[in-house]
Formats: C-alpha cells, sequence, structure tokens
C-alpha cells in the first residue's frame, strides 16, 4: 500500500510529526510519499491509496477535494482544537495501520457541493459555499432561487449553503440545524440576516440554488476565497459528482461530537 502524508507544514511541529508517522509506517512495511501540498497530491503517479492527513479540520478540508477526483481515502490524525473530521489521535497511529492491513474498517463517503460562477465551476467543497459582503460593515442583499423558484432576499452578512458533514460547521454557529451524515442534502442558512422571514432551509441534495447579489461580494469555498462577485454573476450551487470518502473504525455520533468538542 502507498500511503501519502499532508498536512499544513506552516502550523509548528506538523513536518516533525509526519516524518515520525511516515517512519512507523515504512516499518510497518508500507511505502510512503510526504505531499507537500494539495498540487503535489494531484501530481503524484501513481496516486496514493491512502492519505493520511496530519492537523485539524481545515488540513482535510485543504485536501478533499483532490483526494475525492482521484478517488482516495482520507485518514485524519488530529492535532487541531475541534477535529470533527479526523479518525484517530497521534499515539493512535500504529494500531490504526494495523487495522488498516487486516482489513478491520469501513470507508465513510460524504456528499460535497460544486459551486458555479457565471457557468465556470470553481470548486467541489465538502463543507460549505458562502456568498458574503465584501466590507466588514453594512450587509450584502442576496436573491435566492431554489429549482428556478424565488425563496426571497436577504439583507445579511451572507448566505452559507452547507452539507450535512458542513451542518456542524459555519451553518451551526449561524442558527442552521444539524443534519446527519445518512441524509445527504443541502443547507441553506443566512447569516445575521435582517430580514427574519427567510429561516434555514434543507433541500434535496440535488435541488439547484442560485444566488444574485445586489452590490459587491465574494464566494468562499470551505473557507477559502474563491473570487469577488457583482450584480451581474449568476452564483450556482449543487450536488458536486465527487464525494469525499473516509477511513472510519467505528461509527461516529454526531451527537456526541458536539457535546465533546462544542462545550
Amino acid at each position: 500500500m502507498k500511503i501519502g502524508f499532508a498536512g499544513n507544514l506552516d502550523r509548528e511541529s506538523i513536518a516533525e510529526f509526519r516524518l515520525r508517522l511516515m517512519d512507523q509506517a515504512v516499518e510497518l512495511g508500507e511505502s510512503v510519499v510526504a505531499l507537500d501540498s494539495v498540487e503535489a497530491l494531484k501530481n503524484e503517479q501513481p496516486a496514493p491509496d491512502l492519505l493520511v492527513v496530519i492537523g485539524g479540520d481545515g488540513s482535510l478540508l485543504r485536501f478533499a477535494s483532490a483526494s475525492a477526483d482521484r478517488g482516495i481515502p482520507l485518514l485524519g490524525v488530529n492535532l487541531g482544537r475541534i477535529g470533527f473530521l479526523s479518525e484517530i489521535a497521534l499515539n493512535d497511529f500504529d494500531s490504526a495501520i494495523g487495522k488498516i492491513q487486516r482489513g478491520e474498517y469501513r470507508t465513510e463517503s460524504r456528499m460535497m457541493l460544486l459551486c458555479s460562477v457565471n457557468g465556470e465551476p470553481y470548486a467541489s467543497c465538502l463543507n460549505d459555499i458562502m456568498v458574503s459582503k465584501q466590507s466588514f460593515s453594512g450587509t450584502i442583499h442576496v436573491d435566492i432561487f431554489c429549482e428556478g423558484q424565488s425563496v426571497g432576499s436577504v439583507f445579511s452578512d451572507g448566505i452559507i449553503a452547507s452539507t450535512p458533514t458542513g451542518s456542524t460547521a459555519y451553518n451551526l454557529s449561524a442558527g442552521g440545524p444539524v443534519v446527519t451524515q445518512d441524509l445527504d442534502s443541502i443547507i441553506v442558512t443566512p447569516v445575521c440576516s435582517h430580514t427574519l422571514h427567510i429561516r434555514p432551509i434543507v433541500s434535496s441534495p440535488d435541488a439547484v440554488w442560485t444566488f444574485h447579489v445586489n452590490g459587491e461580494g465574494f464566494v468562499a469555498g470551505d473557507g477559502i476565497k474563491l473570487r469577488r462577485v457583482s450584480p451581474d454573476d449568476k452564483i450556482v450551487v449543487t450536488r458536486s459528482n465527487m464525494r469525499t470518502k473516509f477511513i472510519r473504525f467505528q461509527e461516529q455520533n454526531v451527537f456526541e461530537l458536539i457535546r465533546q468538542k462544542l462545550t
């Protein structure tokens, strides 16, 4: 098995921890490769059979799209504060590789969202896509459509479209619902809305959501700014044809995770 190792190398000690885990994997008889960036993962030939991502949820989100595109499952080693997506702690790595070698694991598949602007696809995202105001002050005026039907216009700090995975991230902080991982869906939630009659909405995963801004704003995917948008732009969010795969050793309880990590 060929194992790729990645993480946020800007963080202190990540490179050291990565080298330690790579040495452990070699001792267990596996082939290893260090991947310093998303581009390195995209270009690695042949593709790794598994990608170990060291860090927090942000690091996993950074590599989610490229790994999904190549069908590579992720194993998250948590060094972050929350770690909703990670499966193991640093000291559990030897045991985890042993379980994988023995086939004592399952692969969990999670839906992603595709964001397009004016027909041009920009990103497939595991957590969420946000349409936001450009400046700190004021609000952004967004017209919202679902399957071509007008939902209404919202004055707010922004609009979040999230997956069930992202429902426990920014969506939850903005007052949106928690959606369990076994239900593919798109959750659309206004952020700090001044238009109180439009509440968070849960739709079919195949629904096509369209957003028009009446001013200047930007679109972000999984926390990374994608581009600026203006009133002439058509922002479309729908289900991506890619899915992110995670290695799991036990069933996750999202409600227990919320109690443990957000209290």
